[in-house]
């Protein structure tokens, strides 16, 4: 029927899209980059507009029901910034701030709707400029008599991070219909847009990230050769099954660093054609009562599937050993 969109197409544009992000970042193409944003947001536009159409055909204002359809109630802030954005046609030359409380809750939304930032240690870093960081293999706690200087002793346990090193940008394009329907839906606009983008652009970053104008990621070698800012991939160990030894041996002991510390827990992170082909069948078990149970190891490890991992590669790490400090210019 016309005017009735097929959920099933749009989110395969939606993923089509998304997928050319993520080729545009690997790539470092700025402008197919910019293109493939521009076309999402302008999705997301879309889907917003038809939404507050369809309230507005079927009479449902209240104010439960927009919530449910994530319009919340603005603060007075935001009201005002919302305003000086509508009044100005756009965001360019808005000279107020975005509201801290409207980029505390993308942070919010991200770590809740994103698996692998919710694993990692994903801080918000808004106004923090250094970071500091245990140095791994060092235990900056130690026994001595109560006369030993103690200060050259805790300077090697502690690393200082600077945490506004690089700078990621996105695109939000505005139609003026978007505009004219209020202050709570570009609220939702804004939020939504800055979401999508952030996670297709942080989970690239974390897993593969080079270095160079960017974090460095998972599969990054620290200690590589590192050429024109952009750091080499880590060298591959072969996993020919799932089996304890395995396990063990090539996934459980590393991580250990000889023997240094204990490891409960870590996380596997693996393309989603991978996890289909090989994790799954390999970890889906079948019990005496006829039903199945998925995700079995015999090892303590959560399996996290992003597109940015390279088919045929996975990463295995503890998650916590992972830092990722976000913070935000708040201007669009």
């Amino acid at each position: 029927m016309p005017g009735i969109l097929n959920p099933d197409q749009n989110m395969q544009a939606q993923n089509e899209m998304k997928s050319n992000i993520v080729a545009a970042l690997q790539e470092g193409d700025t402008e197919k980059f910019a293109n493939a944003l521009v076309a999402l947001a302008g999705g997301i536009q879309n889907q917003i507009l038809q939404e507050a159409q369809s309230l507005v055909t079927n009479e449902m204002s209240d104010s439960r029901i927009l919530a449910e359809r994530g319009i919340r109630p603005l603060t007075s802030a935001e009201q005002k910034y919302y305003n000086a954005v509508i009044n100005n046609e756009g965001f360019g030359g808005v000279e107020e701030l975005v509201p801290a409380t409207v980029i505390n809750r993308v942070f919010d939304e991200l770590e809740q709707s994103h698996a692998l930032l919710q694993a990692i240690t994903f801080v918000n870093t808004t106004g923090v400029t250094k970071w500091i960081t245990k140095n791994g293999d060092v235990n900056p706690a130690f026994w001595g008599k109560l006369t030993d200087a103690i200060k050259k002793k805790l300077d090697n346990g502690f690393n200082v991070v600077n945490t506004n090193l690089y700078k990621l940008s996105a695109y939000l394009p505005v139609a003026k219909s978007m505009l004219n329907l209020g202050p709570e839906w570009l609220d939702k606009y804004v939020r939504a847009v800055l979401v999508e983008a952030c996670n297709i652009a942080l989970e690239t970053a974390v897993v593969s990230g080079t270095g160079k104008d960017e974090p460095i990621g998972m599969i990054k070698d620290l200690n590589g050769a590192v050429v024109d800012g952009v750091y080499p991939d880590k060298t591959a160990t072969a996993l020919s099954d799932l089996t304890p030894k395995s396990l063990g041996k090539n996934v459980m002991y590393p991580l250990t660093k000889n023997g240094k510390r204990k490891v409960s827990n870590v996380i596997l992170v693996v393309n989603p054609a991978d996890y289909w082909e090989k994790l799954f069948p390999a970890t889906t078990v079948l019990t005496a009562d006829g039903n199945y149970v998925y995700g079995v190891l015999p090892i303590p490890a959560t399996i996290i599937e992003s597109v940015a991992m390279p088919v045929g590669k996975m990463a295995a790490g503890v998650a916590a050993d992972y830092f990722l400090g976000v913070g935000s210019s708040q201007k669009i």
